[in-house]
């Protein structure tokens, strides 16, 4: 039987020298990154977890979390540091590679052609992003079983969750948002996002006072405010200035879900196996008409 992670930080802090970690945000972290662990379950004794690293500063954070904890932890895992290269021109694999190197990290990077694929397949736009995050995840389903990896982590953080959550319900007409485990479609891998309760504010102050050498993944489409996700982290950022702990009160929303109070008929007694009935059904003005 597996056994579950506990993660007991002691008062000394030792083992910094690997990560360079900031003393003043790394206990704080770790221990956000601990508490997600034990919630959900994230990591157990024996597992091996590939750490998805783009280069930017979220997929640092989340790695050398994971490790700061990886050498309290009473329990054995082991982390493998995965970049896929997209084949964007610029794209600075090397900076990646001889930081591995240099910290002693398991490593691979993995030459792709993706930016190839999608310049053929579609125009700069708001699904851009999208999916290009779709065909790495393809590449990082595949290499995991390779490289004997049971989990694949992902540096989603809290902020990324209330931005999913926002766009599904504006527009896909629908609740949801990103779990923080979740097993894969192919059987095979599952993924987890232990920073699902760190603020991306938290990284960015995280990563500048440690000096990660954050990179840009070199796509064209990179930062472009007109993207739906932009959008939303803007909208988000303002609601913030306007009524301060409004971020953290969503995030509570995410684990505090009421679903009786909801319309969709699954969770409402008795109606389980009506009919649909759409809302222009029930009132349609120009049928008044």
């Amino acid at each position: 039987m597996s056994t579950l992670l506990q993660i007991e930080l002691p008062r000394r802090r030792q083992g910094a020298a690997r990560t360079g970690a900031s003393r003043s945000l790394l206990k704080p972290l770790a221990r956000r990154v601990g508490r997600a662990i034990r919630d959900f379950r994230l990591i157990e004794d024996g597992d091996r977890i590939l750490c998805a690293m783009s280069g930017g500063k979220d997929s640092y954070a989340m790695l050398h979390l994971l490790e700061h904890l990886r050498r309290r932890a009473p329990v054995k895992f082991e982390l493998v540091a995965v970049t896929v290269d997209q084949g964007y021109r610029g794209f600075k694999a090397d900076v990646l590679e001889r930081y591995f190197q240099d910290r002693g990290f398991e490593y691979r990077i993995e030459r792709t052609n993706i930016a190839e694929v999608i310049d053929d397949t579609m125009p700069l736009g708001d699904t851009h992003c999208s999916m290009c995050a779709r065909l790495r995840r393809g590449v990082l389903y595949r290499i995991a079983p390779e490289l004997r990896c049971n989990k694949i982590a992902l540096g989603h953080h809290a902020d990324d969750l209330l931005e999913t959550l926002l766009m599904s319900q504006f527009f896909n007409g629908e609740i949801c948002s990103m779990p923080p485990i979740l097993k894969a479609r192919d059987g095979r891998n599952t993924v987890i996002r232990p920073l699902c309760y760190v603020w991306e504010d938290e990284i960015v102050r995280f990563v500048a006072e440690v000096g990660f050498p954050v990179i840009c993944c070199a796509c064209p489409a990179c930062g472009d405010n007109s993207l739906k996700r932009k959008q939303m982290k803007i909208l988000l950022q303002r609601l913030e200035v306007e009524h301060s702990g409004i971020k953290a009160s969503l995030l509570r929303a995410l684990s505090n879900i009421r679903t009786g109070h909801l319309l969709d008929r699954r969770f409402l007694a008795g109606l389980e196996g009506a009919p649909t009935i759409g809302l222009d059904t029930i009132w349609n003005p120009a049928r008044q008409e």
